[in-house]
């Protein structure tokens, strides 16, 4: 799992510039800088990622990520990966009051909890992240923005596919 979540940062580093814009075009443009933190964190964690995860991030996003951080590290340990992309996607919509449709990361994780492989999920939540892009927000500071956030990919499904394309990746690679 280490060397997944180096592999995170890496790719995370790279996208902390765009992950900001989406998330300044929609919220208070931080998500970037936010989720590569947390990441830093989990990497250098001996065990526990998800709590370093969490508590380095903080807030909202510390909690919520922590929650995938978490079932990528139970699938990497052997759990079937709809089990434990369901258990997250549970877990975040009871933390966040969140549900599909209210372009979050849910509309990325919870299509993704519906695939057998790591390759399945990560294509499933790359079209869930594809969908927030006409979605207005119901949740979160983009429902106060003008439009609601329509015609913008959501930050945070943007990161959660991105965390499952690397995940695929590593499973495979």
């Amino acid at each position: 799992m280490k060397d997944f979540l180096a592999l995170c940062v890496t790719r995370f580093a790279t996208l902390e510039p765009a992950l900001n814009a989406l998330d300044a075009a929609t919220g208070d443009g931080d998500h970037g800088a936010t989720i590569l933190k947390g990441l830093k964190a989990a990497a250098a964690a001996d065990d526990a990622p998800e709590k370093a995860f969490r508590k380095a991030a903080g807030g909202a996003s510390g909690s919520l990520f922590a929650q995938v951080i978490s079932a990528l590290g139970k699938v990497s340990e052997g759990a079937q990966m709809d089990d434990a992309l369901a258990e997250a996607a549970r877990r975040i919509a009871m933390l966040g009051q969140a549900e599909p449709g209210d372009k979050t990361m849910l509309d990325a994780l919870i299509p993704a909890a519906r695939a057998q492989t790591p390759a399945e999920a990560a294509a499933a939540a790359a079209k869930g992240r594809d969908a927030t892009r006409e979605m207005a927000a119901r949740r979160g500071r983009a429902r106060y923005v003008e439009g609601a956030g329509v015609g913008h990919l959501d930050a945070g499904a943007t990161s959660v596919a991105e965390l499952l394309a690397i995940f695929a990746a590593w499973r495979d690679g």
